[in-house]
């Protein structure tokens, strides 16, 4: 799985929506109904924004596997893909049922029942998680179902099939215009206009001490289906920072669409950075959970 991808909105949210549940009272103990509220509870939480709360509620496993600024990146990564797919946003959603399957005292299994606003489909399907009561409260003790350092199959012991990806530092990177292949797609930078150009509207551009980089690629499907989205690019500075895409004017802009094996879209990526930060990298989401692939040295 990878955010970048059409499942996010359906199945990743989803999954953010129901593994995000957990916490509890500790005085409540380990009862049946005080798992349903807790479950009601962190659930709420998320959709109210509450990111922390939810977090809270994963069991210690969990969070040694991903830490709180991943799994609050890939919220927002996943928010923004539902908002852009659908016109809806996580606050819209609501819990209409809570159910509790497999209940043995401290462990159980949970599936939260979400209502979702007009328009938005795919979220009807039952995800049932694993529970487990720990340190006097309720917590989610199956790390797999957001890909918490887990390699998204079933069994939480099974070994990845393939290895890490790895990044080529800069200067050791593939070069603008060079076709780089990774995950299901064949990506392109074309080309980087680094200052972007000015904004012809006054109230819309790049904050006070920030600048705006376009950059035109170009993405192909190659193998079978994959998926385009702006939100899957980043550019990395000299020290390290990495910058996500933003709405800009440059067009036509890089589109959100499905692609067939062979099929190709093409357009412009705007980044806001700031002024005197000094760019080296390009990078895409290409095979998530694995780290994004450098697809342009800008230092070349």
């Amino acid at each position: 799985m990878r955010f970048g991808n059409a499942i996010l909105a359906v199945t990743s949210i989803a999954g953010l929506i129901t593994a995000a549940c957990g916490g509890g009272d500790g005085d409540s103990g380990p009862s049946e109904e005080a798992l349903r509220e807790t479950a009601k509870a962190a659930t709420e939480a998320l959709f109210a924004g509450e990111l922390r709360d939810a977090y809270d509620s994963f069991s210690e496993e969990c969070q040694e596997l991903t830490e709180f600024s991943e799994f609050s990146s890939s919220v927002t990564i996943a928010s923004a893909f539902l908002e852009a797919l659908y016109g809806a946003k996580l606050e819209d959603f609501t819990v209409s049922d809570v159910r509790v399957r497999n209940f043995e005292g401290d462990t159980a299994e949970v599936a939260v029942v979400v209502e979702a606003p007009e328009g938005a489909s795919g979220f009807d399907e039952e995800e049932w998680v694993e529970w487990g009561y720990e340190d006097d409260r309720w917590v989610q003790t199956d790390c797999d179902d957001l890909g918490l350092g887990g390699d998204g199959g079933d069994d939480p012991t099974d070994e990845p099939t393939a290895p890490a990806a790895t990044v080529p530092p800069p200067g050791e990177g593939p070069q603008v215009g060079t076709a780089v292949e990774a995950g299901g797609s064949i990506y392109t930078v074309n080309g980087v206009q680094d200052p972007g150009p000015e904004p012809e509207d006054e109230f819309f551009g790049p904050e006070e001490g920030n600048r705006w980089v376009v950059l035109d690629i170009t993405q192909e499907a190659s193998g079978g289906q994959d998926s385009a989205g702006p939100w899957d690019f980043k550019v990395q500075d000299e020290a390290g920072f990495l910058y996500d895409w933003t709405f800009g004017e440059a067009e036509p802009e890089f589109p959100s669409i499905e692609l067939a094996d062979g099929q190709r879209v093409r357009g412009y990526l705007t980044f806001e950075v700031p002024e005197d930060a000094v760019l080296v990298a390009v990078y895409a989401d290409a095979d998530f959970p694995q780290p994004p692939v450098m697809i342009a040295d800008l230092t070349r």
